[in-house]
């Protein structure tokens, strides 16, 4: 049994977009929850809607309104349906804290053996979700697995088939990112070279979830990807990241957190806020002897900001590397996010 993760904080008609594509699926049918990340506008709704659309043109779906906390509807597991559960959290918890309340409820399920975390603004191809439980089933030391990620908006294009991390600098870059999308191009990837599933399609194995724990929610947006790979490491070295090339998830990168960030760049403050704090807490926790030139790194974030003419990126840049950033810039004083803490 398969439980898909979707995420939505103001984004109703990309969650429903998303819920779409699911329903399309070939080979597997999986359970779904929603989490609505505390929306302030009418998404809650209108996925509640899209809920019952689907459970009523497919027999074998059974939409239940959940509580953070709480627990799964007996009689569904018992009755061999499947589930379409939708949850509100009662603030917004983040990327990691808002998927967590999904994986919690989805673990009680003891049937389930794999769960499917996916960006709200993402079409799966029909066969994605097939080429990610074949991938893990014929690899039994694949723990956490990635897809081949392609723009929406350019599918012939590729985002991302995993992440590389550089522990000198602090910096990330996808592996084949913006480079033509090919089978054959991405049946040759040596998955040893990555360092990270991108969190846009993360697929876990159970036992391993249960054996590392959850997202960290001490990042609020961006490394919790990494943050979980490096557990992964340490707790069971014996397994490694996978990656499932026939699995084609299509993505419209940065709609959730009102940031644009192809080819690494960042057109939100409040997105880049995180991306550049997460970016140093990461650095800190799990490589503190490289920590300083993590740190003064931050120059170089800097220019590049001033370069495409992001003054107050460029600023926060700067700020962070000495230790101080004005009120007006930290998400929690700028409530036009609607992100709640920073």
């Amino acid at each position: 049994m398969i439980t898909v993760i979707v995420l939505n904080w103001n984004g109703a008609e990309e969650t429903v977009a998303c819920l779409d594509a699911l329903a399309r699926l070939q080979g597997v049918t999986p359970n779904i929850i929603v989490c609505d990340n505390h929306s302030s506008d009418d998404s809650f709704v209108k996925i509640k809607r899209q809920l019952a659309v689907m459970s009523a043109s497919n027999a074998i779906y059974r939409h239940d309104l959940l509580e953070p906390g709480g627990s799964l509807p007996g009689e569904v597991a018992e009755s061999g349906c499947r589930y379409l559960g939708l949850v509100q959290t009662h603030a917004n918890l983040g990327f990691a804290g808002g998927v967590n309340i999904g994986l919690r409820l989805a673990l009680q399920d003891p049937s389930m053996q794999f769960a499917w975390v996916l960006n709200n603004d993402t079409r799966v191809a029909p066969g994605a979700l097939q080429a990610l439980v074949d991938t893990l089933s014929t690899q039994p030391n694949i723990g956490l697995c990635g897809s081949t990620l392609l723009y929406l908006d350019d599918p012939q294009r590729i985002q991302a088939v995993g992440g590389l991390y550089n522990p000198w600098l602090g910096t990330t870059r996808h592996l084949l990112g913006q480079a033509v999308y090919s089978p054959e191009r991405c049946s040759t990837i040596n998955t040893q070279q990555i360092n990270y599933v991108v969190g846009a399609s993360m697929f876990f194995r159970r036992d391993l979830l249960e054996r590392v724990g959850l997202l960290s929610e001490d990042y609020f947006l961006y490394f919790e990807e990494l943050d979980w790979a490096m557990r992964m490491q340490q707790v069971a070295p014996e397994y490694q990241l996978g990656y499932a090339p026939r699995s084609l998830v299509y993505h419209k990168e940065g709609a959730t957190a009102g940031a644009n960030d192809l080819g690494g760049k960042t057109s939100s403050l409040t997105s880049d806020y995180y991306f550049q704090t997460s970016r140093l807490r990461f650095a800190k926790r799990y490589y503190p002897w490289r920590y300083g030139l993590v740190r003064l790194a931050q120059i170089g974030i800097a220019l590049n900001r001033c370069r495409r003419g992001q003054w107050q990126s460029c600023g926060l840049a700067l700020g962070l590397l000495v230790g101080w950033v004005p009120g007006k810039w930290v998400p929690l004083a700028r409530d036009e996010s609607g992100f709640n803490r920073p």
